[in-house]
């Protein structure tokens, strides 16, 4: 749906949002697919199971009349596992022998994995951002993430001051490294050759996160809806690409009836009538994104995007948070 003020050749002004079409009843053809084939291969078919879930949920994204696309395979993510459980097999292993031949050695050990693990989830998050939008297309153009060296190093850094510092100041630093990270990634996002870009001070951010966790606290985690709204129109607004902005206007109110509905559908039908529920959720949250202002498409290029699809599978196995 959209409302266009103004349009000139190439260029539009309005409010535009997104739309999602999909319908719990394919999406349970999907899963019920999905589990059948990774049941009966022992879990080899997880990638393929994992692709065909993401190219229906993008394929049903609509923006300003057009599908956008997921262009990713399932081959690709099934050769980064076997890369993740080779890594993962040989520190175990590593560990182990050391264990049992040098055991003095098992506390540094220990701690030199907590730092190389740190430094793997850096390299996750930054990597795996840029394959998930490298492979997500929307009229033929797709999205990507810059990166060099010289990024890799400042997003390293980044990532290492925000972990000691939350560590140092018992948690309270986390909100800057939260919001730093994001303006760090968001900067670096693209669709075609046109940037996104991030203005979110992390003083406002901080302040806001404040708020949500002393309120969430005094009620007993009633505010909770109404902090996650407030966290998610804070991303939103502070997002801009080609000086229009995202707006996203769903209330603490509809989170937490939606939530409650989610869990008492779940609950009440046994579980079955979870596609539906993720479809009807999924609907409410993509159906409240707007993008405000001025836009024009065609200032933007079609641009090679690429990316690791191992670092996508260690996001996807430690559920690391990319920020958005």
């Amino acid at each position: 749906m959209e409302t266009a003020s103004s349009t000139t050749s190439s260029s539009q002004s309005g409010r535009f949002s997104l739309e999602f079409t999909g319908k719990g009843s394919e999406l349970a053809l999907i899963m019920l697919k999905n589990l059948f084939l990774t049941i009966i291969t022992l879990g080899i078919y997880r990638p393929w199971a994992k692709t065909n879930f993401r190219r229906y949920l993008w394929e049903n994204v609509q923006f300003m009349g057009d599908r956008a696309a997921y262009v990713g395979t399932g081959e690709e993510l099934f050769y980064g596992w076997l890369k993740l459980f080779a890594i993962i097999a040989a520190l175990f292993g590593v560990s182990n022998i050391v264990k049992v031949v040098a055991p003095f050695l098992s506390v540094p050990l220990s701690i030199a994995g907590m730092f190389l693990w740190a430094f793997v989830f850096a390299i996750a998050t930054y990597s795996g951002l840029r394959y998930r939008l490298s492979r997500t297309t929307w009229r033929q153009v797709r999205f990507g993430v810059d990166k060099d060296k010289e990024q890799t190093k400042a997003f390293l850094r980044l990532y290492a001051k925000g972990v000691l510092f939350s560590i140092l100041t018992l948690g309270f630093y986390y909100s800057y490294f939260q919001n730093q990270k994001r303006a760090f990634l968001v900067n670096r996002m693209r669709f075609g050759t046109v940037h996104f870009s991030y203005d979110g001070t992390d003083k406002d951010y901080f302040v806001l996160n404040a708020k949500g966790l002393l309120l969430s606290i005094i009620t007993l985690g009633f505010y909770g809806p109404w902090y996650m709204a407030s966290v998610m129109r804070f991303k939103m607004e502070h997002t801009q690409f080609q000086g229009a902005r995202m707006e996203f206007t769903m209330s603490g109110k509809d989170i937490f009836f939606c939530t409650l509905i989610a869990y008492l559908g779940a609950i009440f039908s046994f579980g079955l009538a979870v596609p539906w529920i993720f479809a009807w959720g999924l609907g409410k949250i993509v159906e409240n994104i707007h993008v405000v202002g001025d836009v024009d498409f065609a200032q933007v290029h079609s641009m090679k995007s690429d990316g690791s699809a191992l670092a996508d599978d260690i996001v996807a196995e430690y559920d690391l948070d990319l920020g958005f």
